[in-house]
């Protein structure tokens, strides 16, 4: 009997086409219009008119089922759809104004294995939200502040003829919990780079002009001593310390470090590139391909309040995914080669095209470069090269004047790249635009008619030979592709 009770009051609560109606109001009772208002972890949604109103049509309810309400500037409120309700009311307490720099940093890793701790609002952010914790200490993001190759610029930068680099210059993006602070000396919650809480405690960013770069270049909504608010993506979280800030799903959120100007020298250029490019009218954000999600998680949060079955689409990766993701690069450039005999002559064509690139390509520090070498030979003697471009003196002793090419922004005399890069008022930029190409032709000079071997091969190298050399770091030399091709007589 308890059964078939159970069964009729979830087929009443789940009959399709209910329609649910109510009014969103804010702390005060006056009402809030053009709140976002949904059942949870659906995709449609309607807004509220003027009166604060709203009317969700034909709605299929499931048991437990609840509405939520959003508006920028607010905390999320909610409500269990019950039965013999007529009308629900949803309210929205606006976020207290201003930000509080004396807000302490909320680590991300857990205490323990077990559950978060029990001070709701302190707890870790990585006691419930495990995949996403799990995804970022694999990120570049979680490493920013300890990242040898970013601390050696500290340590050496005056033996590359740059002076003393600061973290002033470089801490608003890296250490942004702790900007000014000493990098050799980062400790605790500072040393997470850009971590959880600092992202997730941005309501709003600026343009991405390039003239303010990272907590410069947004706006931070700290919550008082015993207050707690945390801005994400979603709008229907009704935890009440939750808000939704659209700016989480737009480019313009990842600008705040990934574009800057240096006068009118852009040192970092990600955010223009995209804008210029065709993803913008096509809906394509930085988000959707460097935070695409696996497909096949379907909550953002294991354990304590909130869990919630989503639509494993609307769900992102905390990985950051980049050069070093498996075959990310691969899915944003295509390779080829062509070779022939013309006589005495070996004519070889490389081609390659920044197909699924939202920007140039390479991207992110001018450091990063992107070479084609090309070598030719026959009988176990290289071909002399005869005409085409050859692999700049920066390349490094192995490469510098070999038949290739090199992609980069190379700020400063092309010849010699400069520290520090506020200082550059040049630049000489090869890399490829998103949706473009180059063709790169190279001929030598055939001894015999014996068989020839040519390889062509791509890499991404994450700073420069001597640099790298003089800082005591390696290069991080990643192969993009790799041609090869057997000419018989």
């Amino acid at each position: 009997m308890r059964r078939l009770a159970l069964l009729l009051f979830a087929f009443l609560v789940a009959a399709p086409g209910e329609t649910l109606t109510g009014i969103v109001v804010d702390a005060q009772g006056q009402p809030v219009e053009g709140a976002r208002v949904r059942l949870r972890a659906t995709a449609a949604f309607v807004l509220t008119g003027a009166d604060g109103r709203f009317i969700l049509a034909d709605a299929t309810v499931a048991p437990d089922a609840e509405i939520t309400a959003a508006l920028p500037g607010h905390i999320i409120g909610g409500t269990v759809v019950r039965s013999g309700i007529a009308e629900y009311r949803i309210q929205l307490p606006a976020i207290p104004a201003g930000d509080d720099p004396t807000y302490p940093w909320v680590t991300a890793f857990p205490e323990d294995d077990q559950a978060p701790r029990t001070d709701f609002g302190r707890e870790p952010c990585g006691a419930c939200h495990r995949r996403a914790l799990a995804e970022w200490r694999e990120s570049a993001h979680s490493r920013s502040a300890t990242n040898p190759r970013f601390l050696s610029f500290f340590e050496g930068g005056q033996r590359l003829g740059a002076g003393k680099v600061t973290v002033e210059a470089c801490g608003t993006c890296h250490v942004p919990m702790d900007p000014t602070g000493d990098p050799q000396k980062f400790t605790g919650v500072a040393g997470e780079g850009v971590g959880c809480d600092i992202c997730h405690k941005i309501a709003e960013a600026k343009a991405g002009d390039g003239s303010a770069t990272g907590i410069r270049a947004v706006a931070l909504r700290r919550p008082p001593f015993g207050r707690q608010t945390i801005f994400g993506p979603f709008d229907d979280v009704p935890r009440g310390r939750d808000a939704f800030a659209p700016v989480f799903a737009e480019s313009r959120y990842c600008a705040a470090c990934h574009q800057a100007r240096s006068g009118a020298v852009a040192i970092y250029s990600e955010f223009e590139e995209w804008q210029a490019s065709r993803y913008p009218a096509a809906g394509t954000t930085c988000q959707s391909c460097h935070m695409r999600g696996d497909g096949k998680a379907t909550t953002m949060t294991e354990l304590g309040p909130g869990r919630i079955v989503r639509d494993p689409a609307t769900l992102s990766s905390h990985r950051f995914h980049d050069s070093r993701s498996p075959d990310f690069l691969a899915n944003a450039v295509e390779t080829s080669m062509t070779a022939h005999r013309d006589g005495g002559v070996l004519i070889v064509s490389v081609d390659i095209a920044n197909r699924g690139g939202g920007h140039h390509l390479p991207a992110g520090s001018p450091m990063r470069h992107m070479l084609l070498s090309i070598e030719a030979e026959s009988g176990g003697t290289p071909l002399t090269p005869i005409d085409g471009s050859t692999l700049p003196s920066w390349a490094g002793s192995g490469l510098a004047g070999k038949p290739g090419r090199a992609y980069a922004k190379i700020l400063g005399d092309a010849s010699r790249p400069s520290l520090p890069w506020a200082e550059a008022n040049t630049v000489t930029d090869t890399r490829i635009p998103a949706g473009d190409g180059d063709r790169s032709t190279h001929r030598f000079r055939l001894h015999g008619s014996g068989p020839v071997r040519i390889e062509a091969r791509f890499v991404v190298r994450r700073t420069f030979p001597d640099w790298a050399e003089t800082l005591g770091i390696d290069t991080a030399e990643i192969v993009v592709a790799t041609h090869r091709a057997t000419l018989g007589p």
